[in-house]
């Protein structure tokens, strides 16, 4: 069925997500789609410009995926390759039209009129290669919305949830740089859980090879989403070499988690630290 907004949340559209002269047929938009992902804002966490989005998902290269965004977050940002389920080639994000709601509603009240406003998306087809973005969108008001059948997402027995990774390369030969900085590791986390008052647990390491090259998996099941983006900001921070002598900045992003296989024998098996 098409999805219909409150228009209270008027104010989270993104600049950019409306255009008036947006054609509402596209070849590429199906009758119907299955197993579309609704992103709420109780899976959103923002931090200034970056974002969380808490939904685990396992992303196939070769599959289209369908978002229902029911938050507020920047569709430009969702588009790009880096931190939105960036294994995700192909995309189709649709928008609740909050202008068109937010001009319905201050009609309504200027009139001192009651007004049930069309059921109004906005539709983006995202093609995300590797050295282009390519951006298709349309806007259907009224009827023919395709219908939409939502999945919950969960995370499989066999997966870990991981919000974020740190890889360790040789002890020598030569020697990666940031041996230099993991003794910097256990100061970092005891902060973070004094100030946050909560607790880091269930992080895994995983060997990938003899020359002591390791991969730390952070899961942060007791963290909230919020917590979960300050210690991914946090720690991508810390985790840099010679920071005295660099002159940091970040481009803000949209960081989602991702699903690891669960190595449980052999050299690389997954120990819990």
């Amino acid at each position: 069925m098409a999805k219909g907004c409150d228009s209270s949340k008027g104010a989270q559209q993104a600049n950019g997500n409306y255009q008036a002269d947006m054609p509402s047929t596209a070849s590429w938009l199906k009758e119907e789609y299955s197993n579309v992902v609704e992103i709420e804002q109780k899976h959103v966490a923002q931090s200034g410009d970056n974002f969380l989005v808490d939904i685990p998902l396992t992303e196939h290269p070769d599959s289209g995926y369908v978002f229902f965004l029911n938050a507020a977050m920047p569709i430009g940002k969702l588009a790009k390759l880096e931190g939105f389920y960036p294994g995700i080639k192909e995309l189709i994000i649709i928008v609740p039209d909050w202008k068109f709601y937010e001009q319905v509603a201050a009609d309504a009240t200027k009139n001192g009129i009651v007004l049930e406003p069309a059921t109004t998306n906005l539709y983006y087809h995202v093609i995300r290669d590797e050295d282009s973005i390519k951006v298709d969108s349309i806007r259907i008001s009224g009827d023919g919305h395709p219908k939409l059948r939502y999945q919950t997402p969960a995370v499989p027995k066999d997966m870990l949830l991981v919000y974020r990774t740190e890889s360790y390369g040789s002890v020598c030969c030569p020697k990666d740089p940031r041996w230099e900085i993991a003794d910097e590791d256990p100061a970092f986390i005891k902060e973070f859980e004094q100030r946050y008052q909560t607790h880091i647990t269930k992080t895994y390491r995983q060997n990938n090879g003899k020359e002591g090259e390791y991969t730390v998996f952070y899961t942060l099941p007791k963290l909230t989403t919020t917590q979960r983006l300050n210690f991914i900001i946090e720690k991508r921070s810390q985790w840099i070499v010679n920071k005295a002598t660099k002159d940091l900045v970040f481009q803000p992003q949209i960081f989602t988690p991702q699903l690891v296989a669960i190595e449980t024998t052999g050299f690389t098996q997954m120990t819990q630290l």
